[in-house]
């Protein structure tokens, strides 16, 4: 009902509205994952601006780092955004074990509630990491990203080591 396209001619339409779409579609880490290693030479080599596969493919990344963001946050932040979206995972386990009686996969499975801190660093490491620090070596603003992650890494490390589970607010 906002009709937030409605002053575009319809050219601009056309185009601007599968571009909305493919960004959207983004999101999913399944098309992170099907176009990082694409995206990891780009970086490598360096964007060609005037090229649209260029273009569409650093979009779909930064709405990727956008999405996945949290991580980056200020440690507070970062550690109750993560209880959360444990306690959802975790939540569709059980449902998954009662209703369906299938054995969840482990980040659903509320038998590794304690890992919490090591699986933090795992999705750090595997998934996070090499996307904030391509985006870092491409444009120096995201370096606070980056910055961001590695002190929350370092903070999920120390609960891992220590083993504590991270369920304290501080």
């Amino acid at each position: 009902g906002s009709q937030i396209l409605s002053g575009l001619c319809p050219d601009d339409y056309r185009t601007v509205l599968p571009m909305i779409e493919k960004a959207i579609l983004a999101t999913d880490l399944a098309v992170y994952m099907e176009r990082r290693a694409e995206f990891f030479e780009l970086g490598q080599r360096g964007v060609r601006w005037e090229e649209d596969r260029h273009r569409d493919l650093l979009r779909s990344m930064l709405m990727t780092a956008s999405d996945i963001a949290a991580i980056t946050k200020p440690w507070h932040i970062q550690k109750r955004t993560a209880k959360l979206v444990a306690s959802e995972f975790f939540a569709q386990g059980d449902r998954e074990k009662e209703e369906f009686n299938i054995k969840p996969v482990d980040m659903m499975n509320r038998d590794n509630s304690t890992r919490l801190p090591h699986m933090q660093v795992n999705y750090i490491d595997g998934m996070c990491r090499p996307l904030y620090q391509t985006l870092s070596g491409m444009f120096d603003s995201c370096s606070p990203l980056l910055e961001g992650l590695m002190r929350n890494r370092e903070n999920w490390m120390l609960l891992a080591e220590t083993g504590e589970e991270g369920g304290e607010e501080e």
